[in-house]
């Protein structure tokens, strides 16, 4: 009888999971990876954090401008002119150029601004001056006129400032000077850089204008005209034979003299070089100076 084969089962083995720590699966994310990823983070947090700071930080720009003159209130004969010292004062937080313009004019003036000097540049707190010439008409005798002058921030054209001419033509000039008279006029002087005034003769300055050079104070006051011989004169007999002399005032100053009328108010802009010399030329603390003076014209002597 045939027996029937025994067939052995085949029996697999169960999988047993492998809990070691060195079979771990490669595929896993790489720590050097994260922590890279986590320095980027921090920089790109702190680098928005810093800008932000910046902005928080910045200051506020604002423009401001306000304008006054150094002198007002001028006689005149009709059919001649005077000059006005227009001051510019930034009062804004950053430099700022300021245009200057005539607004009205109801004296029907003819009115130059000082050559190149319609645009100026002014740095933050700081004065700049301006001459401004005003001439009157032949027909506009014994009368109180006026003008308006406007200061303008190109920063910020809302921002303006305005001042007003006033001329009195109810006045008569007397003899016109010339090369070789012997003068005493009035003046006041003041640094084209900056305003500040370093000398007067003129009670008017004196009682209103406080912007000062350092070093002048009311003990430096004094109201007396000042003489001046030989105008206009290098030298005796040259450039006229009216010259008696060399002039005694600087050079500058002296020109504007020559060719003025008794009772004039002019004002001129005088170079370092035709003043107290450039830097280290003169032992003045004017060297390097451009200066601005104001003259009246009181008697030819």
């Amino acid at each position: 009888m045939a027996r029937r084969a025994n067939r052995k089962k085949s029996s697999q083995k169960a999988a047993i999971p492998n809990y070691r720590e060195d079979s771990k699966s490669a595929s896993g994310p790489d720590p050097k990876l994260a922590i890279i990823a986590l320095l980027l983070v921090v920089l790109l947090i702190g680098s928005g954090l810093y800008l932000s700071s910046i902005v928080e930080e910045a200051p506020e720009v604002s423009y401001g401008v306000q304008a006054n003159l150094l002198t007002n209130d001028h006689k005149t004969e009709a059919g001649y002119d005077t000059d006005f010292v227009l001051i510019i004062i930034n009062t804004g937080s950053i430099t700022d150029t300021f245009d200057v313009n005539l607004k009205s004019n109801d004296g029907g003036f003819t009115i130059s601004i000082e050559d190149n000097f319609d645009s100026v540049i002014v740095e933050k707190g700081k004065r700049k001056p301006v001459i401004i010439n005003v001439e009157t008409s032949e027909s506009s005798k014994d009368l109180q006129l006026y003008a308006y002058m406007e200061v303008r921030s190109r920063g910020d054209p809302t921002q303006t400032a305005e001042v007003k001419l006033n001329v009195d033509t109810n006045h008569n000039f007397g003899n016109q000077t010339s090369t070789g008279d012997s003068v005493s006029v009035h003046y006041a002087g003041i640094l084209a850089s900056n305003t500040k005034l370093f000398d007067s003769s003129m009670e008017y300055i004196w009682d209103n204008y406080m912007y000062r050079k350092d070093g002048v104070t009311d003990q430096n006051r004094h109201i007396s005209t000042l003489n001046a011989n030989n105008i206009g004169c290098d030298g005796e007999g040259y450039p006229s034979s009216d010259c008696e002399g060399g002039r005694g005032m600087i050079k500058g100053f002296d020109a504007k003299m020559v060719g003025m009328y008794e009772g004039q108010t002019l004002s001129v802009r005088i170079p370092a070089k035709d003043a107290y010399g450039e830097a280290g030329q003169s032992s003045s603390d004017l060297a390097g100076e451009d200066l601005i003076f104001t003259i009246e014209m009181v008697s030819i002597d």
